[in-house]
């Protein structure tokens, strides 16, 4: 049968505001980057309605098969879309983790968009008739179905693409045991569950729209920082790591436990690259990749 492969590229939380509660989950209003580091998602098709996966690479034996997300995919595309013009019922899908686990990088998301990306490939299903189910899979999924940057608001349902971002690098450093989401939601609640950055998005978005990173830089807040820090350590001590490489600003994405420290250039990212090393923390040079790349 054939087989489609895709790049499931992580994503970057560079502001993330709590903005209230629907139906049992908390709103968000975030900037979202898509960056060059991505999992590497195959899907060759089956006909008898089986779905197997095979993983490999940084942390996959942390996702077991019935757990897996990229299964879910699978399972909720057939549900979806039962009659595929080519007779598929199933797939096999090999997975190649590059994104760490639990890092608020997004990487389950992003091989769930991933499989349905090929799946679509394979079925001739149009991108905008995969949104519903990625929306289903989780906060991020939708927004990881596209490259470029996007604000994120709702559940993560309502997309806008922001054109005219400019070039960003990254530093990431990642620290040995990731944060709980709904951990970190509950603490962020049990600390008064009230934003302390309303409308950062929004001044975040028109600075770096306008070329002014500084303003930009100093607008990236994440309502869920202080709550990840009391529940785990390190993403503080990787945060004064971050800050002591002299960036633009440092920031967490999505819920930790990964950090980052933002440059507007690629060199003087490199240099802090090399300067911060590999030491307690897992050190990776990102950069924001658009729809055309």
């Amino acid at each position: 049968m054939e087989q489609v492969t895709i790049l499931a590229r992580a994503k970057l939380n560079l502001t993330l505001e709590v903005t209230g509660r629907a139906g049992g989950y908390h709103t968000l209003d975030s900037l979202v980057a898509a960056l060059d580091l991505s999992d590497t998602v195959t899907v060759r098709g089956r006909t008898d309605g089986k779905i197997g996966i095979t993983m490999r690479g940084m942390g996959s034996e942390l996702l077991p098969p019935e757990k897996n997300n990229a299964v879910r995919a699978a399972k909720a595309y057939f549900a979806a879309f039962p009659e595929c013009p080519r007779g598929l019922r199933g797939a096999d899908i090999s997975v190649e983790k590059r994104i760490p686990v639990g890092g608020g990088l997004g990487g389950s998301s992003a091989d769930a968009a991933g499989v349905l990306l090929a799946l679509g490939a394979l079925c001739g299903t149009e991108k905008e008739a995969l949104f519903p189910l990625a929306v289903s899979l989780g906060s991020d999924a939708a927004a990881q179905l596209s490259a470029g940057c996007q604000r994120m608001r709702g559940r993560g349902e309502e997309l806008t693409p922001v054109p005219g971002m400019p070039k960003l690098y990254f530093v990431l450093l990642c620290p040995g045991e990731g944060v709980s989401s709904s951990a970190c939601f509950s603490a962020f609640d049990a600390a008064g569950g009230r934003s302390s950055c309303p409308g950062t998005t929004e001044r975040a978005v028109a600075h770096f729209r306008a070329g002014e990173l500084k303003a930009a830089a100093e607008a990236c807040k994440n309502d869920l920082t202080a709550a990840a820090c009391a529940l785990n350590r390190e993403v503080k001590e990787a945060l004064d790591a971050a800050r002591s490489l002299s960036p633009l600003t440092a920031g967490m994405t999505g819920s930790g436990s990964t950090v980052f420290a933002l440059f507007g250039e690629r060199e003087p990212r490199d240099r802090a690259l090399e300067r911060i090393g590999q030491g307690k923390f897992t050190a990776l040079a990102a950069e924001t990749i658009s729809n055309e790349e």
